[in-house]
């Protein structure tokens, strides 16, 4: 083989590992937004899930006319989900 040849297969080489060193950098990236937006949005948490909820439920018992019931706020009830709160565990 010739120096010219060689020297052309190890060009296209770098040029591969370069293709890959981009493609790793936008995977890190990637990883580094959706760790950061989950610490950001993630601090939210449950309460405000059943908080969402309660405010939701008051505001369609007015708007139709619904009667009352009271807001459920122990954790434990609240993390059951509705169609299993009225069976008992054994």
């Amino acid at each position: 083989m010739c120096a010219h040849h060689d020297k052309d297969q190890e060009s296209k080489g770098y040029q591969n590992l370069t293709t890959v060193a981009w493609a790793i950098l936008v995977m890190g990236l990637s990883l580094a937004v959706v760790i950061l937006l989950w610490v950001w949005i993630g601090h939210i948490g449950p309460s405000f899930s059943s908080q969402t909820l309660a405010k939701q439920q008051q505001t369609l018992r007015e708007q139709y006319h619904l009667p009352f019931r009271p807001i459920i706020t122990d954790p434990k009830i609240l993390q059951t989900p509705p169609s299993l709160r009225n069976h008992t565990g054994s």
